[in-house]
């Protein structure tokens, strides 16, 4: 979203607008939650820190200094609030998702039903491989990963706010951290030597 529309969202939506309101939360939703679920939050967790961010935000509404910067203000505080629950929690639930298999059609002869299997199959053990690869990374890489894949993608300054980074060094690390993944996905390069340098 454009800085000079998400401005006059917001200062809409200090005025009552709940029209405005839903367009940023459209706008913003998925940011909120990618930054959560990048700091390795469970559902539960995640789900309270994105309720607390948008209420504090709602509260802010009216008083944000920048408000053409509202993405960057909820993913700095998205990260703040993940962050004081980790402390409170004293621990990083694991983020075990992506274990969906769609159902199959009834209309389905048994070849498509045994195709459309096999093809759930090579696509689950993909993401599970993707998933257990990501989970070698370092916190670092993880996160920056987990939030640089939301959808919509957000931009560098909302990037750099969420993960408490310049902005400059965004493309080289997501880079670095992408060329991890790769080599971790890579069986005949990922060895155990390889999974020991990958922090």
């Amino acid at each position: 979203m454009e800085p000079m529309e998400t401005a006059a969202l917001v200062r809409r939506a200090a005025t009552g607008d709940a029209q405005a309101w839903e367009a940023l939360v459209a706008a913003y939703a998925n940011l909120v939650w990618a930054v959560a679920r990048a700091h390795r939050l469970g559902t539960a967790d995640a789900e309270d820190v994105t309720q607390t961010t948008w209420e504090k935000f709602a509260r802010s509404l009216g008083t944000l200094t920048e408000p053409e910067k509202a993405g960057a203000w909820l993913s700095t505080t998205t990260r703040r609030e993940s962050l004081r629950v980790l402390a409170a929690r004293n621990r990083a639930a694991p983020s075990g998702d992506m274990a969906w298999i769609g159902p199959s059609r009834e209309d389905e002869t048994p070849e498509e039903q045994v195709v459309a299997r096999d093809e759930r199959l090579r696509r689950d053990d993909l993401a599970a491989r993707l998933w257990q690869a990501l989970d070698r990374l370092g916190d670092g890489c993880q996160r920056l990963l987990r939030v640089m894949m939301a959808e919509p993608p957000p931009s560098y300054a909302e990037a750099s706010a969420a993960l408490d980074l310049p902005v400059g060094s965004l493309g080289p690390t997501r880079r670095r951290c992408l060329e991890k993944l790769r080599r971790l996905m890579d069986p005949a390069v990922s060895g155990p030597a390889e999974r020991g340098h990958d922090r």
